[in-house]
């Protein structure tokens, strides 16, 4: 892993059900939005899988990774627009980290099957990464400009790296991230995310969701997800110019993102196009509109 700049942990499958009881506890208690849950945790699967009955251990696997810029064509006018970290390049990196897995293993030594579990909460249960009062994850040198990634495997766990979580150093009295964020979702009473008002939670949803009345327009700055507290957070200020231009998008292709009609020969090019750029086409269209249209 660290030959192609990937960090990694390691952790027994005996604490599936600590994992688990990190998501539900909260719930639990009340301290999580039920929308929420159901939307985007109630999907993990806290198990062994079924095709790796003899799993044995979790590896958990960071890569750096830089933010994206697209420039988009629109009215006349070329438009700068950020993509953070986490939302590009999902299927290099696992594809990547599969490979060395297997050539660090050797051919036909053990399998390894994508895990599909809470990745922040198991980086930061396995020491690869600390968790900021903004509820991202944050790994050495590259603070939260990174992509994870998991996988079960029947190599037996020789190391065990579970651990309790830990939080950034100096988090509870910086309080930049709470001060900046656009939608009051980095409570300063406690440290959990009120993640049912995260503009990345809002903008995630699907086109035909209208966003709240109560969310200021001018709120929004990436093409998807929102980019406000890391860009204030002083553990990024070594990778905060950490950008990667992956093209541009013309005046039809971008007209095209902003209609919403994915068919015919004209969509299909586009979204390969966007798969080149590491992309992926079903992200764009709710954030792009306020973007672009409700700026002009």
């Amino acid at each position: 892993m660290d030959n192609i700049g990937f960090s990694a942990r390691t952790i027994s499958v005996e604490h599936l059900k600590d994992l688990r009881e990190d998501i539900e506890g909260p719930r639990r208690e009340g301290e999580m939005d039920e929308t929420f849950y159901r939307e985007d945790l109630a999907s993990f699967r806290f198990e062994v899988p079924a095709e790796l009955p003899d799993a044995r251990t979790i590896i958990v696997v960071a890569r750096p990774q830089p933010a994206l810029m697209v420039l988009a064509h629109h009215q006349g006018r070329v438009r700068p627009l950020t993509v953070p970290p986490t939302y590009a390049d999902s299927a290099e990196v696992t594809a990547k980290a599969l490979e060395a897995l297997n050539d660090a293993a050797g051919p036909g030594s053990y399998r390894f099957v994508r895990a599909v579990l809470p990745l922040k909460t198991l980086a930061a249960r396995s020491g690869l990464a600390m968790y900021g009062k903004n509820n991202i994850a944050y790994i050495p040198k590259f603070g939260s400009y990174h992509r994870l990634t998991a996988f079960f495997t029947d190599m037996p766990c020789e190391e065990d790296q579970w651990q309790d979580r830990e939080v950034l150093a100096g988090c509870d009295s910086c309080q930049a991230c709470v001060r900046e964020c656009p939608t009051g979702a980095i409570p300063r009473e406690r440290f959990l995310l009120r993640a049912e008002k995260c503009l990345t939670y809002l903008n995630e949803k699907e086109a035909s969701i209208h966003f709240p009345a109560w969310l200021d327009p001018s709120a929004h700055n990436a093409m998807i997800g929102c980019m406000r507290c890391q860009k204030v957070c002083p553990y990024n200020r070594k990778v905060l110019d950490w950008t990667s231009l992956r093209g541009e998008l013309s005046e039809e292709e971008t007209a095209l993102l902003l209609s919403g009609r994915w068919s015919g020969e004209e969509a299909k090019a586009l979204e390969e196009k966007l798969k080149g750029m590491g992309l992926d086409l079903s992200v764009f269209p709710r954030n792009l509109v306020v973007l672009l249209e409700d700026r002009e």
